[in-house]
């Protein structure tokens, strides 16, 4: 029986923009399981990256709960919040923000050592990983020495190095062409299948939510099923 790594319930969010109340998401419930890959799309400016973000525990909902592995993060303080997302979630962006002082080994390794691990098992662990990605040839490599498609590959390795129930992924492929768009996409399936952790990745992008066997609308603050 699958277990429920990441759930919302009625998640709402508004901003203000002088007095004008903006309601980007308007009482939504979201369910996902473990080893699923969920896809949400939706134009730019509707709520997508805003949910990520409260899913992940970066931003509060005016009302609602979520909750990673039964537990409510909302709830938290900062330092316990930050430490169960250290240990549950991995975050992709659209920009793979390296530190560009480290190398890929060490960037990798940074949420190990962040989390307590001492560094040489962080990096052995890291290394691992990235053999796991294709780059075993690089890690030794700064951020600015790879190119976007390596940069990325090596952001995905570090969410994947904590073993986390979900990775959330906010336009994982927006910044790369084609083809290493295409090479993204099939590692993560990858890595689905072979590490069984979950995926939820919002996207402007149809094809590539096309890919995964659940998708979501984000249409007016409300999430619509469109497939799964």
């Amino acid at each position: 029986m699958s277990k429920t790594v990441l759930n919302c319930h009625q998640v709402s969010k508004t901003f203000r923009d002088g007095y004008e109340a903006i309601n980007v998401l308007a009482g939504v419930d979201l369910n996902v399981e473990e080893k699923q890959m969920v896809a949400i799309v939706g134009a730019s400016g509707s709520g997508k990256s805003t949910l990520l973000h409260i899913l992940g525990g970066l931003d509060a909902p005016d009302s609602g709960v979520v909750k990673i592995k039964d537990q409510n993060i909302h709830k938290m303080s900062v330092s316990k919040q930050s430490q169960f997302r250290n240990q549950h979630l991995g975050f992709i962006y659209q920009f793979h923000h390296l530190l560009p002082e480290f190398s890929a080994l060490e960037n990798v390794a940074m949420p190990l050592i962040i989390g307590g691990m001492s560094k040489s098992e962080s990096l052995g662990t890291a290394s691992d990983i990235i053999k796991r990605v294709g780059l075993s040839q690089r890690e030794t490599h700064r951020p600015s020495a790879l190119s976007g498609g390596e940069r990325q590959r090596i952001a995905i390795a570090r969410a994947l190095v904590t073993k986390p129930a979900c990775i959330l992924a906010d336009e994982p492929t927006g910044n790369l062409d084609s083809k290493t768009a295409h090479a993204v996409q099939d590692l993560m399936m990858e890595l689905n299948e072979l590490e069984k952790t979950s995926f939820l990745v919002v996207s402007h992008d149809p094809n590539l939510a096309e890919l995964f066997p659940i998708n979501y609308e984000m249409v007016d603050g409300s999430l619509n099923l469109i497939k799964g």
